[in-house]
């Protein structure tokens, strides 16, 4: 448990000394961001993830977590390069994984706006054997689905 917490708090120091970048670029899409209604939607682990997200910036998301699965879809902010999506991504997973441990797959759907970029899925099951060191990053990277969809 310990590992996991500091794998955890690792990807956060990660992903907030990469964050910040702003490139003056506004979204012009409209989103609901929110907690998806659904009648099988755990909202307070819905809602848990969703304050994660808009704690370090990720304003624009609708989250949905069920017994099958975390899905997130979330508009990217300015970042200051690729390698600062994939931190989200990894922030994304571990958040996800460390709320509803008990899901099959996570699911993140990356936008620009209202135009999806990317899906990427994931075992959660392999989530938590990489931040409880039982993976490799490389083996971990194996298991990770990520699909583009421009």
């Amino acid at each position: 448990m310990k590992k996991r917490t500091i794998a955890i708090i690792g990807i956060v120091l990660l992903f907030l000394l990469f964050s910040g970048g702003d490139d003056d670029s506004s979204s012009s899409a409209e989103w609901d961001s929110m907690v998806s209604d659904s009648y099988d939607v755990d909202r307070a682990a819905s809602m848990s993830i969703y304050e994660s997200l808009a704690f370090q910036g990720i304003d624009y998301s609708v989250v949905e977590v069920t017994e099958e699965h975390v899905l997130v879809k979330y508009d990217q902010p300015p970042v200051k390069s690729d390698t600062d999506a994939l931190f989200i991504w990894f922030y994304i997973m571990g958040v996800a994984a460390e709320t509803a441990p008990d899901t099959d797959e996570v699911i993140i759907e990356m936008y620009d706006g209202t135009e999806e970029l990317y899906e990427v899925t994931v075992q959660t099951s392999d989530i938590q054997d990489y931040l409880d060191s039982y993976t490799t990053l490389d083996e971990f990277k194996t298991k990770v689905n990520v699909r583009a969809v421009m």
